[in-house]
């Protein structure tokens, strides 16, 4: 005996697998209605009951809708886009002005230490001079004493 499915009973088919999670193709549905009625249905009715149920017609509100989340979305990227370019370059100068700061007080510091180094050398050269004066101090010293050891007899 052959049994006609109406569209009630495959549409119930139908949400039934989309409530237990299952994907709605045209074999799923024929073995559900098979399960479930013990008839599957003619191949072109089951395909275009399919058709009919995976494209909803959409509310033209709801285009008007989603066309307007899709603006803000893309108006919204767009801003992130720019503070993002904002950003790097506020990076970029600050990178900048770090390497100067850098550059500048490398340069101070080389400067500082060569001062300090030619410092070195004239404290070197300094203790070098003091110690010839003291040499030649001593030496005046002995010189003294023997000229005075030599004008000490003649003048008695």
């Amino acid at each position: 005996m052959n049994q006609k499915l109406t569209d009630q009973q495959i549409g119930q088919a139908v949400e039934a697998m989309r409530c237990a999670g299952q994907k709605v193709t045209g074999r799923a549905l024929r073995a559900a209605l098979r399960e479930r009625y013990g008839v599957v249905g003619k191949t072109d009715r089951l395909a275009s009951a399919c058709r009919g149920i995976r494209q909803p017609l959409l509310d033209a509100s709801i285009i008007a809708e989603l066309k307007q989340q899709l603006q803000d979305a893309e108006s919204g990227r767009l801003a992130a886009v720019e503070e993002r370019d904002r950003a790097l370059a506020r990076a970029e100068r600050a990178e900048t002005r770090e390497t100067a700061h850098q550059d500048r007080w490398a340069t101070e510091i080389h400067s500082l230490r060569e001062s300090v180094e030619q410092l070195k050398g004239e404290r070197l050269r300094r203790q070098t001079l003091d110690d010839q004066v003291v040499r030649l101090q001593r030496e005046l010293q002995v010189l003294h004493r023997r000229l005075d050891q030599y004008e000490k007899p003649s003048g008695s």
